[in-house]
């Protein structure tokens, strides 16, 4: 599978690189790939998942992968577009990190602005690389994508949301895809995620505003047109309700 890597820090303790497959045929499977050392995925833009030893873990724009030394794993592309994603991994002889030992992490909205504000100042030279920041995460369990409706309910709505093409669609579109109701869907969701569907597709639509300001997105109205929202001015009650700033703010901060 080809990829592209740019190189953002390389100290003594981490290396960080944003990794970019471009857009082509979707691939049924990676080679199987195995880490030297502990290495976390997080999102940027598209969706894959990661498939690690018969558990399967959705790197769906909230999502973190958290992959352990030696652990066989295997990437699944959901999107013939363009995928990137950022790469954190310890150095050889590096001292273990606190940041846990789950396999995934979900993050909010707030923690992927924060994040995007730090890796922007790393390619400029303006702050020193820091391990996995996973404090505002929560550590997410195997049932979200055990569960096969829950699976291919968030599969659908990380897929439908990344495309941002304006086409509407709806949490009972949500629940045909998942090949149930949508009450059954609902009571599921949240057992398995900790979150309801409409928070879980809120929070995915924010972080696809948050990548398209990053790229310089200049048309808000579009923006809100292509997510979903009903206007510019609610997207702009949600952003900034969620992340603590404007979308205004945010892309002049990130072109910063």
């Amino acid at each position: 599978m080809p990829q592209d890597r740019i190189l953002y820090a390389d100290t003594a303790a981490w290396r960080v690189e944003r990794v970019l497959k471009p857009a082509g045929l979707l691939h049924a499977g990676s080679p199987v790939y195995q880490v030297a050392t502990r290495r976390w995925v997080f999102p940027v833009s598209g969706v894959s998942e990661f498939h690690l030893e018969g558990r399967q873990v959705l790197l769906d724009g909230l999502t973190v992968v958290a992959l352990p030394t030696g652990l066989p794993y295997r990437i699944h592309d959901w999107q013939a577009a363009e995928r990137s994603h950022m790469v954190v991994s310890m150095q050889p002889g590096s001292a273990p990190t606190g940041a846990g030992h789950a396999l995934a992490w979900s993050l909010p909205p707030r923690a992927l602005w924060q994040l995007r504000l730090h890796w922007r100042a790393l390619a400029q030279g303006r702050e020193q690389a820091a391990g996995p920041v996973l404090g505002q995460g929560v550590p997410s369990g195997n049932s979200a994508m055990a569960h096969a409706a829950v699976a291919r309910a968030r599969r659908f709505m990380a897929t439908r949301t990344a495309a941002a093409d304006g086409m509407g669609w709806s949490l009972h579109d949500v629940a045909d895809a998942a090949c149930c109701s949508y009450f059954h869907l609902a009571r599921l969701f949240r057992t398995h995620t900790g979150l309801g569907l409409h928070a879980y597709r809120e929070q995915l639509r924010l972080a696809v505003a948050l990548q398209r300001l990053d790229e310089g997105e200049g048309d808000l109205a579009a923006l809100a047109h292509d997510l979903g929202y009903s206007s510019q001015s609610h997207l702009g009650t949600a952003f900034r309700s969620a992340i603590g700033v404007t979308p205004a703010q945010a892309r002049q901060a990130l072109r910063g």
